[in-house]
């Protein structure tokens, strides 16, 4: 199954690298809030594709329309373009993401970085691989840490506690950075090329393929205050490892 899964998420990558100049780009209720034509592209091709490897699961994704959440059984949880902003723009770090859950359960995650033609994948006790290379999290310190973050640009409310934080873990840390694709930034701290990241919210179908990875990595993955995750709810974010989310904590908290 898993082996099918990437080769799926490969093939979206191919239609990702296929973008032309006129992306076909829409607001979605407000004007950093934003679709493509590439977006609806992907998922319509991945709910085709994985509907015929696995007919009796549902979707729970970014751009579903109608009846979209998560279910008992297979659910597939899906984000087409993880990073639309960047896409659009040519920032390249973007990412195709893919999780598997059962009953709620992540069993499958796979996450594809289609600028650089890097594939991470997990299965639930299997571990974790970066272009079928074994990865494992760091265990960095804080002071140690490359921390990542999100800036919660749907509720820019959150904005002043984001770069406060921001601001705090800096000082604590070897270094911050902003990269705008949450899956990829999971997956950069499941590879030990990033030790901790935290977003203040998010949504599951931005954090469910990679964590599942992550988890598989060796790391740890929780809300920011400390609770567990809920694959069917939009909650803060964190993952990193033990020691240094102990630190994170310290610091959420005050």
């Amino acid at each position: 199954m898993l082996e099918k899964i990437v080769k799926i998420v490969e093939q979206a990558g191919a239609i990702y690298r296929r973008a032309d100049a006129d992306k076909g780009v829409e607001e979605k209720g407000s004007a950093v809030n934003l679709v493509t034509k590439y977006d609806k592209m992907i998922q319509d091709y991945l709910v085709g594709e994985l509907s015929t490897l696995l007919p009796e699961a549902s979707f729970f994704d970014e751009e579903g329309e109608g009846d979209n959440a998560l279910t008992d059984g297979y659910c597939f949880i899906i984000d087409p373009i993880d990073g639309t902003t960047n896409f659009i723009r040519g920032y390249q770090h973007s990412a195709i993401s893919v999780g598997l859950a059962r009953d709620g359960e992540l069993l499958i995650g796979v996450v594809m970085d289609p600028d650089l033609n890097n594939i991470y994948y997990a299965e639930k006790g299997k571990g974790a691989f970066l272009n079928g290379r074994p990865i494992h999290v760091t265990d960095c310190d804080m002071a140690h840490s490359l921390v990542l973050f999100g800036t919660c640009p749907y509720e820019r409310h959150l904005g002043h506690r984001t770069f406060t934080l921001a601001e705090q873990v800096f000082y604590r840390s070897l270094e911050v950075r902003r990269g705008g694709a949450a899956a990829l930034d999971i997956c950069y701290v499941a590879a030990g090329k990033a030790d901790l990241y935290y977003e203040l919210i998010l949504r599951p179908w931005d954090w469910a393929g990679a964590t599942l990875i992550l988890r598989e990595a060796g790391g740890v993955a929780a809300t920011c205050e400390g609770n567990a995750l809920q694959a069917d709810t939009v909650s803060s974010y964190c993952c990193g490892n033990p020691d240094n989310l102990k630190e994170f904590y310290a610091l959420y908290n005050v």
